[in-house]
């Protein structure tokens, strides 16, 4: 199975990766929570760069989560400065400020955490393998920086999410980002 294979298969699982997501959310938080998508594709790397740096000028709040199963992946939840404070901010019930604080980052990394797991099982139940993630990790970075660490050519699942909690709507990114190479899988 080459990338785009892969990248096809994990476009068609966003929807229920997503519904599974909610549900883990209102479960995990005990609020009113829901994740839709609003658009999912296949994208170059290159172009999403270009898209967030035009798309992002303030900073942004990345939560990554790698995973071991099939092959390695990474998942990234892109949230800029503020749709993260709205966020935040909606699940503690209180206005929070900008930088967030430890407080506010482990709020984000749960949600990177529940979010990037119910991809995973989703995953695990399509291709019948386990998939591991790695604990989330959130930094605060810029467009510019985030799109240095990843090569160019490559090809991404870019699935754009509306958050929903307490009736707050904070819009949001979901990229994963296939490894192939590092299991020995060719790309296409």
């Amino acid at each position: 199975m080459n990338a785009q294979q892969i990248l096809t298969v994990w476009e068609k699982a966003s929807v229920p990766a997503l519904a599974q997501a909610s549900r883990a959310l209102r479960e995990f938080s005990g609020l009113d929570f829901a994740v839709q998508e609003t658009a999912v594709t296949s994208i170059a790397w290159n172009t999403m760069a270009e898209r967030l740096q035009r798309k992002v000028t303030n900073p942004l709040y990345v939560i990554h989560l790698g995973a071991q199963g099939l092959f390695r992946a990474h998942i990234l939840l892109l949230f800029s400065d503020t749709n993260s404070q709205r966020l935040v901010g909606a699940m503690v019930g209180e206005e929070v400020s900008l930088p967030l604080d430890e407080l506010g980052e482990s709020a984000l990394a749960e949600v990177g955490n529940v979010v990037g797991t119910a991809f995973l099982n989703v995953f695990s139940d399509i291709f019948r393998v386990v998939w591991e993630p790695t604990p989330p990790q959130v930094r605060l970075t810029t467009a510019t920086a985030l799109t240095e660490d990843i090569a160019p050519g490559t090809t991404v699942l870019l699935t754009e999410a509306m958050f929903q909690v307490t009736g707050e709507a904070v819009f949001g990114e979901i990229v994963v980002i296939p490894t192939l190479e590092t299991v020995g899988m060719s790309r296409p």
